[in-house]
């Protein structure tokens, strides 16, 4: 049965994104994450150090890495990819079922966590209004900015 309404859950998270993508396009506001390989080429971050396993705010994940247009910056799924969709259905079933699922990989820079893997379970746990999500850390430093205007593009 989960499973089944999984399909509506998705096909509604998918509208809910359409909608949102056109509302940031008309307000001129950044409908997708951000690139992690455009931010790490902007910002030069240092020596990567693993933090461990924690608890992340979904509120503070504003990036991907090479997924940034599947997903808006909400974090509700922007694809009809056969495939992502299928994940995001077992997903959604797993977490609503109490059978839970393992941390996603994030990076931390200086502007929030982006996703490395793990993008449909993020968007579940959006989708489904959890606060947080357990990740694997890794910090990146940034080498300090001289143009105080520089992460505006980002916003």
């Amino acid at each position: 049965m989960i499973y089944l309404r999984s399909e509506a859950e998705f096909n509604r998270a998918s509208a809910k994104a359409f909608w949102q993508t056109r509302l940031n396009l008309v307000t001129g506001r950044r409908p997708h994450l951000l690139s992690f390989d455009e931010v790490v080429k902007r910002f030069q971050p240092e020596q990567a150090t693993y933090l461990g396993l924690r608890d992340i705010s979904l509120k503070d994940i504003v990036g991907s890495v090479g997924r940034h247009r599947d997903f808006t910056r909400h974090l509700l799924p922007c694809t009809r990819d056969a495939w992502s969709k299928e994940r995001w259905r077992l997903i959604y079933a797993r977490a609503v079922s109490g059978a839970g699922f393992p941390p996603v990989d994030a990076y931390q820079l200086d502007l929030g966590y982006f996703i490395q893997n793990g993008h449909e379970r993020v968007s579940v746990a959006a989708y489904l209004g959890w606060p947080t999500i357990q990740a694997h850390v890794t910090f990146l430093p940034s080498i300090p900015i001289s143009d105080a205007n520089s992460t505006r593009q980002f916003q």
